[in-house]
């Protein structure tokens, strides 16, 4: 979910900084200004009141950064709320040079609507979903579809609901995207002749959230694919390692209400709930190592994911990566080991 992001982080703490030293300027104000003689009544200052009085403009200057901070998350929430809910259409065209026999296609989602979508047929009889990130469309998992059919896979590639050329008013952060994935799946079987065939799922940031979502809800998808996977809910984030991790989740359990509140269904339960529901198929969690600032890099939350998945799941951490660019940092790499991934998960012997 769209969590607070570094720069906002970063004012959070200025403005937390900023009123610490306020507060701190105003005490030293007070104490000047008020210099009140002691009498018989009031007695002379001792430790206990100072201590006291201490206590009080602390509470004060604590409620007072509680607001301001949790006026200031809310603000960015609701904005995070407005991009992350608009619709994302955009035409998709074939770009000019690809060789891949790509076939327009378009398949019916999970509550009716219909999701466009590029098909190339298989030639060693399994068939590879393909999922893009947030806000992009079928176009951006090219690379990977050029890398499978290469192999001898059939790919489809789609476009996610309120994105690119598919249907839908809204998008969900992913949260009523899992049931498109059965539409893709009926859509291959059709295609193949068949209900049993090989289908693996492949997707990288929120394409590879609804991956694991697709494995979770469909028992038709063998093997899953997961590169820099999004969040459903809070709990998905992996456990805090310094303030900034508190704060983000701290946002996330706020902006989860939000979306709660702004599309009128029930919250999904969190991915680190359900994803052990994928056992025995296997898993392949991958992502970047670099540090991405105060937030760290992505090899904790495939670590969280893991944990909860079972010892069907494999982390790959790809250290000069930051996010879903493995296959730009690591191209001949990255090709041989989602090819084997799916080998070995079809017992192709390729």
């Amino acid at each position: 979910m769209g969590a607070l992001n570094t720069p906002i982080l970063n004012l959070i703490l200025l403005l937390i900084l900023l009123l610490l030293l306020v507060l701190a300027a105003l005490i030293l104000v007070f104490r000047r200004r008020k210099k009140p003689q002691p009498t018989q009544a009031s007695g002379p200052a001792t430790p206990r009141k100072l201590l006291a009085g201490f206590l009080k403009l602390f509470g004060f200057g604590v409620v007072i950064l509680a607001l301001a901070s949790g006026s200031l998350m809310f603000s960015e929430n609701y904005r995070t709320l407005q991009l992350e809910t608009a619709p994302a259409h955009q035409r998709v065209d074939i770009p000019p040079g690809t060789t891949l026999p790509l076939e327009e296609v378009t398949f019916t989602g999970g509550d009716g609507i219909q999701l466009a979508g590029w098909y190339v047929p298989s030639v060693n009889g399994a068939v590879i979903i393909l999922l893009h990130g947030y806000g992009g469309t079928r176009a951006s998992t090219l690379w990977y579809a050029e890398t499978l059919v290469e192999a001898g896979y059939g790919v489809l590639m789609y476009d996610e609901r309120a994105s690119g050329e598919s249907e839908g008013d809204h998008r969900s952060y992913g949260w009523e995207d899992g049931p498109d994935v059965l539409g893709a799946v009926a859509f291959i079987q059709e295609r193949l002749g068949k209900e049993q065939a090989p289908i693996g799922i492949a997707g990288c940031s929120m394409g590879g959230q609804i991956a694991l979502q697709g494995g979770i809800q469909s028992p038709e998808i063998d093997a899953v694919w997961s590169d820099g996977p999004g969040i459903i809910r809070s709990a998905d984030n992996a456990p805090a390692q310094n303030v900034v991790h508190v704060l983000v989740k701290i946002s996330n359990h706020m902006l989860d209400a939000m979306y709660v509140q702004k599309l009128g269904i029930p919250a999904p339960p969190p991915m680190i709930d359900q994803i052990h529901k994928i056992a025995p198929r296997p898993i392949m969690l991958v992502g970047g190592g670099t540090e991405k600032g105060v937030l760290g890099s992505e090899a904790p939350r495939l670590e969280h994911y893991a944990r909860h998945a079972g010892p069907n799941a494999q982390i790959w951490v790809i250290e000069e990566a930051t996010h879903c660019d493995g296959p730009a940092q690591r191209p001949e790499e990255y090709a041989r080991r989602l090819v084997a991934f799916f080998d070995t998960a079809f017992e192709l012997g390729n």
